[in-house]
């Protein structure tokens, strides 16, 4: 689902807010993904293994202070059926709002948990905000999913830097 409300350049503003995001994470931060909820720690090790996998890149921005936030982590993406249906299709992240305060402003995230998810060409396959139940999300990402991810040449940021979400 492309999404109007995000009139970003999404590959430019990776490109240029990745690198400079300071990828020290917290402790407590890191422990989503060493207990195997996600994939990864950092947004750019998870937006790394995306491009090279070819493989869809699901965000979930979180907040500490979210009740809602925590609830999803563990009841939607800690669902087995969520994870058997995330596992090996995407590379996943959560990204907490301490740590990528810059790009959750320039993506315009006005609330938490907001989830993304994005093909490896940078295309806003679906944006969804607030929390969901697992079966919800499942029914709203999992034909994405099923659907074969169309190739815009090289994965390299700078050649789909100038695609434009609608």
């Amino acid at each position: 689902m492309k999404t109007p409300y995000l009139p970003i350049t999404l590959l430019a503003t990776l490109a240029v807010l990745l690198p400079n995001v300071a990828v020290a994470q917290t402790s407590a931060h890191k422990t989503v993904a060493q207990d195997g909820i996600f994939d990864h720690a950092t947004v750019e090790g998870a937006w790394k293994e995306a491009i090279l996998r070819r493989r869809p890149l699901l965000v979930m921005f979180t907040s500490d202070n979210c009740t809602y936030c925590r609830k999803m982590a563990k009841e939607t993406f800690g669902n087995p059926q969520v994870q058997h249906l995330l596992r090996g299709r995407t590379e996943s992240v959560m990204a907490h709002s301490d740590d990528y305060a810059a790009l959750i402003k320039k993506l315009g995230i006005r609330g938490y948990p907001s989830s993304l998810l994005i093909s490896p060409e940078g295309e806003v396959l679906e944006f969804i905000e607030g929390y969901l139940e697992p079966k919800a999300f499942a029914q709203r990402v999992g034909p994405l999913l099923a659907q074969p991810l169309r190739h815009v040449g090289s994965a390299n940021l700078s050649n789909v830097a100038n695609q434009h979400l609608e």
